[in-house]
C-alpha cells in the first residue's frame, strides 16, 4: 500500500482538530484530572504589576485636569482672554474626557490594550507640548481637548485590562486598587 502524503496531512489534520474538539467539549480524559488551563499566563507579581501601572496611568487624567485650575487667572493674563474664554478649556477638557473613553475602549477592543495606552500616553504628550506652546485661547483650547483625549484611554480600557488578567473571583480587590488611581488623583 503506498503512502499519500497528502492523505497522510489531512489525516493527523483530522485527528488534531477531534482532539481539540473533544477537548473544548470537556470530552477529554484530563478535564477530571484537574489540568485545567490557566485563567491568564500572568504570574501573581506580573498581574499586581500590571494593576499598578494601570492605577497610575489612571491618575494622569485627573490631575491633568485638575492641575490647570490654579493657573487659570495667570493664563488669562498670558493670554489676553476673557475669563469665559479660559473656562471654555476647562468645558472641553471635560467634555473630551466623556467621549473619547468610548473611542479608546472600543479601539483596545480590537487592536489590544497595550497599543492603545501607548498610543493615548503619545496623544497626551502632544496635547501637553501644545498646551505649553499655545499662544491664543483657541490653540490652547484645541491642546486641552487632545490632552484630554489621550488622558481618556485608561479610563475606558483600564477595567477591561483588569477582568483580561483576573478570574472573576479575584476581580473584585484588582478593580479597587485599579480606581485607587482616578479616585486619588483630584
Amino acid at each position: 500500500m503506498a503512502a499519500d502524503p497528502a492523505r497522510g496531512t489531512q489525516s493527523s489534520r483530522s485527528s488534531r482538530s477531534t482532539d481539540a474538539a473533544s477537548h473544548a467539549s470537556g470530552t477529554n480524559e484530563e478535564k477530571g484530572s484537574g489540568s485545567e488551563l490557566p485563567y491568564s499566563p500572568f504570574s501573581a507579581r506580573r498581574r499586581a504589576m500590571i494593576v499598578a501601572i494601570t492605577a497610575l496611568a489612571g491618575l494622569v487624567s485627573p490631575l491633568a485636569a485638575n492641575m490647570f485650575y490654579p493657573s487659570i487667572v495667570s493664563v488669562q493674563s498670558d493670554l489676553h482672554a476673557t475669563q469665559s474664554g479660559v473656562m471654555w478649556t476647562v468645558t472641553s477638557f471635560i467634555l473630551a474626557m466623556a467621549v473619547f473613553p468610548l473611542l479608546w475602549s472600543n479601539l483596545a477592543d480590537a487592536i489590544g490594550r497595550k497599543p492603545v495606552y501607548v498610543a493615548s500616553m503619545l496623544v497626551f504628550g502632544c496635547g501637553s507640548i501644545g498646551c505649553a506652546l499655545a499662544r491664543s485661547p483657541a490653540a490652547l483650547i484645541a491642546s486641552r481637548v487632545v490632552q484630554s483625549a489621550g488622558a481618556s484611554a485608561v479610563q475606558g480600557a483600564g477595567a477591561g485590562t483588569i477582568a483580561d488578567i483576573y478570574p472573576r473571583e479575584q476581580r473584585g480587590t484588582a478593580l479597587g486598587i485599579y480606581y485607587l488611581g482616578p479616585l486619588i488623583g483630584p
